[in-house]
This record gives structure tokens, sequence and C-alpha cells, in this order.
């Protein structure tokens, strides 16, 4: 008896989801090897005499429910036996060559039927209180709570080890860079020194070759004729490897601090500078004729009519000139003669009053006796100590704090005319 399901594709498909059935789903067509398969499946229905749990449809090829189906699952060949689970559709196994033994299509459909077939459940699950279940599902909850919470602390250990393995790369790191900065900032200090001490040896270098060449002179300028003719050849062979300079910048500084510069010609002589000076600096302060230039290093004063050229000053390459005015260079040694002259005077008549005092003071004494100073000798010792002050003929003026050791030093001829001011002041004894 043959037990092919009878009904739609549809109505089978259903009716498999709602037993949990196995669906066997068997493609044919007219030819030799489907009529083949059908003998197989004969003697299969004489072996099986339960099929409740599966549903068995059979569809011929072009059959509206065979087009069905293989809009759904691709056929490619007939005959083909499809094993599917009537829950969720899947295709468990897909027969397309069975051979001619039965027994192996009732193994196929055996095996099947284990795949979808539910799990018994054990006896005493059926005899569970509702408290048990209750029970069983917290301790299931707690166990997933407890597994979370280990790998949460497992996860923090790890970031842990993670975030000190990394502060500990960051701190390699920084030193290594400290280090490599502390390198080359001794590299550096040891090139400046090295450099410094190069510089210091060209100094020295130059310095000595300085000398040779000013005692060379020295000697060219005070030896006999034949030396200095040998002494000429020679420094003629050693000046053809100098430098031959053609300019020469001259600075000149002014009294007021400021500077400025030109270049002149190496042949050039003193009055072509002063020209230039008298074009160039202002002619309210700087009149013709009202200064002078002087060297700085060797206080040389250098006149207009000096008939030498700046070469033969050694005013090349470069030097630097002081603009002073004439004033300033006189010897102040005539107002320092006259301005004494006029300071002793008052000294001179104080003398007399003291000498003239004390003999008043004696005869008055001798005659009336002893009586207590006059207000007026206090006044004239005190003018004359202030006179004293005032007068006092140093190179330096005293501070206002009387206890202070800070002097400065300044121009007598500044004090002569101070002398000429507190004259009229009113506030000297000059004018008694």
């Amino acid at each position: 008896m043959e037990l092919w399901y009878s009904g739609a594709v549809v109505d089978a498909v259903r009716e498999a989801k709602s037993r949990r059935a196995l669906f066997i789903v068997y493609v044919r067509d007219d030819n030799e090897q489907s009529e083949i398969v059908d003998k197989l499946w004969s003697d299969v229905w004489a072996v099986i005499n339960d099929t409740s749990n599966m549903i068995v449809l059979r569809l011929n090829k072009g059959s509206e429910g065979c087009n069905q189906f293989t809009a759904i699952y691709k056929v490619q060949t007939y005959p083909t036996i499809y094993f599917i689970n009537g829950q969720n559709g899947q295709i468990l196994k897909v027969v397309e060559q069975i051979g001619e033994d039965s027994s192996k299509l009732h193994e196929l459909i055996e095996e099947s039927l284990k795949i979808i077939a539910p799990k018994q459940e054990a006896p005493q699950q059926a005899t569970k209180t509702v408290e048990e279940k209750v029970a069983e599902a917290r301790a299931r909850l707690k166990e997933i709570h407890d597994k979370r919470d280990e790998e949460a602390k497992a996860k923090e250990k790890e970031d842990e080890m993670n975030r000190r393995r990394l502060g500990q790369q960051i701190q390699l790191d920084k030193q290594k860079k400290e280090e490599e900065l502390l390198r080359k900032h001794a590299e550096e200090i040891r090139r400046d020194r090295l450099e410094q001490q190069k510089l210091q040896e060209k100094i020295k270098a130059q310095i000595q070759q300085d000398r040779e060449e000013k005692r060379r002179k020295f000697e060219q300028e005070h030896s006999s004729p034949p030396e200095q003719a040998k002494a000429k050849v020679t420094t003629a062979d050693i000046e053809t490897s100098k430098i031959n300079y053609t300019r020469s910048r001259l600075q000149f500084r002014l009294t007021d601090g400021s500077f400025f510069t030109e270049d002149f010609p190496c042949d050039a002589h003193m009055k072509d500078v002063y020209a230039y000076l008298n074009e160039t600096l202002p002619a309210d302060q700087y009149r013709v004729g009202s200064y002078i230039l002087r060297t700085t290093h060797t206080r040389v004063t250098l006149t207009i009519d000096n008939p030498n050229t700046l070469k033969e000053l050694e005013l090349v390459p470069t030097a630097v000139l002081l603009v002073i005015s004439r004033g300033n260079v006189h010897s102040p040694s005539s107002a320092v003669s006259s301005t004494n002259v006029f300071q002793s005077i008052p000294l001179v008549f104080t003398w007399f009053m003291m000498q003239f005092n004390f003999v008043y003071q004696f005869i008055f004494a001798k005659l009336f006796g002893n009586r207590p100073q006059q207000p007026e000798q206090t006044r004239s010792t005190s003018r004359v100590t202030n006179d004293r002050k005032v007068n006092k003929p140093e190179n330096f003026k005293t501070d206002s704090t009387s206890k202070s050791t800070i002097r400065r030093f300044h121009n007598t001829q500044d004090d002569s005319d101070d002398e000429e001011k507190r004259t009229w002041n009113g506030n000297s004894t000059q004018q008694l």
C-alpha cells in the first residue's frame, strides 16, 4: 500500500509544519530511471507501517505542484528526492542517484527522522514543580551574572595591564627622548668648545703675527741702512701674501653717544676726512675748526694738517675715531690756577679775621675777665668751615649722603663754572 500525500503542495507544507514531521518530496519524470525509483518506493512502503511522523509527496514534472516546488527549490535532474525539515523548511538531504537497492532509501528515511526527532524529556522533569523551575531559572541567571562579572573583571584586569604596559612604554620613550636631547646638547657644547678653541688659537696666531710685524717694523725703523734694506726686502716679500686693502671704513663717535661710518680710499689724508665731517656734522653743534679727531685705543690726536695717509696712520681696513670739541682737549691748568686764586682770597681773609679775633679775645679777657663766646664768632667759624667745604680742591664730588663712599669724577672746568655761579647766587664768601 502506497502512502503518498494526496493534497496540494501548500497543504502538505502546512501539515508537515504543524505535525513537525519529516517532509519528503519525490520529483519524477517519465524516463526509465524514474520507473526504477518508483519500484524502490513500492518496496519501502511494504516495510514502513507508521507514517505519522512523515509526509511523502510525489510530484510529476510539468504539474502545477511541481512548478510551485521548483520555484522554491531548484530541481536540476529527474528523478530527485528531497528530505526537508517540516519545522523550518531546511533541506536535510538531496538524493539524485539512489541505485536499485531499496534498503538504502529506507536508511536515508530513518536517518532523516532521527535528525528531526524531538528530544524526549527525562521523567524527572515532568514531575518538577513551579518553585523548582523558578529556583533553577534563578540559579541559571546567577550563573550568567557571575560569568559576566568574571568576564568584566578579567577584561578590567587586562585593560589595567595594557594601561600599565602603555605607561611604561611612554616612560621609556620619554626617557629615550631626554637622553637623546642630553646627548645632542652635550654634542653641541663639545662642538662649541672646539670651535671656541679653534677661534682662540686663530686669534692667538693673529696676535702673534701682529706682534712679529710690529717687532719687524720697529727693528726696521731703528736698524742701520743695510739692515733696513734687508728688512724692506723681507717685509715686501711678506706683504705680498697679505690682503691689499684699497678702502678704509672709519666709524665716527660723537660726544652724545651717536655714531656713523663712511668709507675712504687708503691714500686719503686727514684733510679729506675733515672736509667730509664739515659737510656731514650739524653746523650749529660742530663749527669748522671747533673739533678734532682722536683714536680710541692709542689716544692719538689727528689734526687736519697731518701729512700721512690713512694707511700710514694704520687706519686700514677699519678704525674708530672720536669727534671731540677743542674745549675739552686743552689742559685745564689755567682754569684751575685762576680758580685757586679766587678760592684762596676768602681763606686769607678768614685767617686774618681769626688772628684779629684771637688777639681781641685775649686782650678782653685780661681786662674784663672771661666772657662767653659771642654768637658772631660761632657764625664766623661755621662760615669758615662751609667755605673750606665749598673750596675743597678735590677731583671728585661727594654724594649727598655723608656715610656713603660713592664718588664720581668730573671735569675741573665745570668746577670753575660752578664757582662763577656760586659767586652770584648769594652763598659764597666772595661777595664780602
